[in-house]
């Protein structure tokens, strides 16, 4: 079964099913994407004010890995 992790908080992470169709994960894809893009930017403002990032570090590291698991799941089908 293909799964992805829709995740409740920085440390927890509830396996989901991947969309089926290749239109709905790249939708998925795009959308982790963006999240991923104002994480990181959140982050760097939250750095140069000298704030702890810890959370939002982990919390952006699971995305990116969901975000992985997309372009992965992707790719085998493209290879299909």
């Amino acid at each position: 079964m293909k799964e992805r992790y829709r995740i409740v908080g920085p440390q927890q992470l509830i396996e989901e099913p991947l969309p089926q169709e290749p239109d709905a994960l790249e939708v998925h894809r795009d959308s982790l994407y963006r999240r991923l893009e104002l994480g990181y930017a959140r982050i760097e403002r939250g750095l140069a004010e000298g704030n702890d990032v810890t959370t939002w570090e982990d919390f952006w590291v699971a995305l990116l890995r969901e975000y992985e698991r997309v372009c992965d799941e992707l790719q085998r089908d493209l290879a299909a």
